[in-house]
């Protein structure tokens, strides 16, 4: 192993002397650009989950808002009873508004004044974002009736069937 490469550094430094220098400016400027690199502010790196951050306080809410929603139609269907059910959402219900700027940029939003006030003219409103579903019932021991709990809180959530989970209580 010594022998080959004792061979190549005597080519290298006698017949490809060119090569040799191209291939140590490269290293050099592969080192001083790692050590410059360290220079300048500091970027934070992302988080590594990629779930938005938000406040717990109104995710909170909101969550047993959907779930208690959930739970009162679940229990419509027939042949089920004493239902449970939690709902975890990664976004909460946001609203954005028309503005007074074409662009939609810092600008502020489009208001009303009538005889009756003022009034904050909505865009659209985006709904909560469904992470995943656990529906537990005595009802789920039935693999038909597990079936159709499980298409229902799909249907009305608009969930894939990964994100649900319905399990038979005792």
């Amino acid at each position: 192993m010594s022998n080959n490469f004792q061979e190549w550094w005597k080519k290298i430094s006698a017949q490809d002397r060119p090569q040799l220098y191209r291939l140590i400016g490269i290293g050099l400027l592969g080192v001083l650009l790692l050590g410059f690199g360290s220079f300048g502010p500091s970027v934070p790196s992302p988080p590594h989950s990629s779930a938005p951050v938000t406040s717990k306080g109104p995710l909170v809410a909101q969550e047993q808002e959907v779930s208690s929603q959930l739970r009162q139609i679940l229990e419509a269907i027939p042949q089920v009873h004493q239902v449970s059910v939690a709902v975890t959402l990664s976004r909460s219900m946001t609203s954005q508004y028309a503005s007074s700027n074409a662009s939609g940029q810092g600008s502020s939003p489009v208001v009303l004044t009538t005889n009756s006030g003022e009034t904050v003219v909505p865009l659209d409103e985006i709904g909560p974002a469904v992470e995943g579903v656990v529906v537990v019932s005595p009802s789920a021991h039935n693999p038909l009736i597990r079936a159709e709990l499980a298409q229902a809180v799909e249907t009305l959530l608009q969930v894939q069937p990964y994100q649900v989970l319905i399990l038979p209580s005792t």
